[in-house]
């Protein structure tokens, strides 16, 4: 009788052990543990310093990479179409430098272009209004009213030589030139030869007019 309660006791220690019994926590050693929370805050610290360096460099407040490589591409096209601009402004300057050094440096383009009118308009085919219009324009104070006056009976101009420039200082200029005319005159035709020197000033754009004028007839 006693043997078989003291199985009965054993057989229910056994049973509240069991019972009692828990599954354990993996054991991570203390060295693993603080290695990878050091790793984790080095690539923390180290993307953190990237992050700021481009800040500073880029002085753009995003931190998103695609951010940043957008406002430089988009800098870098600005500043390249500015250029470009600048570059066809300048080039514009430099040819309207050319093409008003060529009419300070050559009076005789002047001279040339008001011979051409009245010649274009004494011919039977030209315009002569148009022609004594275009030709007082290059004169000071001069009305297209006295160049039909005095043209309105030539038949024939013709430019003998070339004209040349005389003399140029600042914004004075001579020029020279052998010109024959045939008008009519008391129903016949007169031939005149002569040599005309042109006085010419020049406006602060450096276009040229003629001022007055001289003619030696032969």
């Amino acid at each position: 009788m006693k043997n078989k309660y003291l199985f009965i006791l054993l057989f229910g220690f056994i049973v509240l052990s069991s019972c009692n019994k828990k599954e354990e926590p993996q054991f991570v050693p203390p060295n693993q543990e603080f290695n990878a929370d050091a790793e984790k805050e080095r690539l923390a610290r180290e993307e953190f310093e990237r992050l700021k360096k481009l800040q500073e460099i880029t002085g753009d407040s995003t931190t998103h990479i695609d951010s940043i490589t957008s406002h430089i591409d988009s800098t870098a096209i600005r500043d390249s179409l500015a250029a470009a601009e600048k570059k066809k402004k300048d080039a514009k300057v430099v040819q309207k430098e050319k093409e008003l050094n060529k009419k300070v440096t050559n009076p005789k383009t002047t001279i040339d272009d008001y011979l051409e009118y009245i010649k274009r308009g004494t011919d039977e085919d030209g315009n002569f209004d148009k022609n004594m219009n275009n030709a007082a324009s290059l004169w000071e104070g001069r009305s297209k009213e006295k160049f039909k006056s005095a043209y309105k009976n030539v038949k024939k101009f013709v430019i003998l030589s070339e004209p040349e420039v005389v003399s140029q200082k600042g914004n004075s200029s001579t020029v020279k030139v052998k010109l024959k005319q045939v008008e009519e005159v008391n129903g016949k035709e007169q031939e005149t030869e002569m040599t005309v020197t042109y006085n010419l000033v020049s406006d602060d754009t450096g276009k040229w007019k003629i001022k007055n004028n001289k003619i030696s007839k032969k």
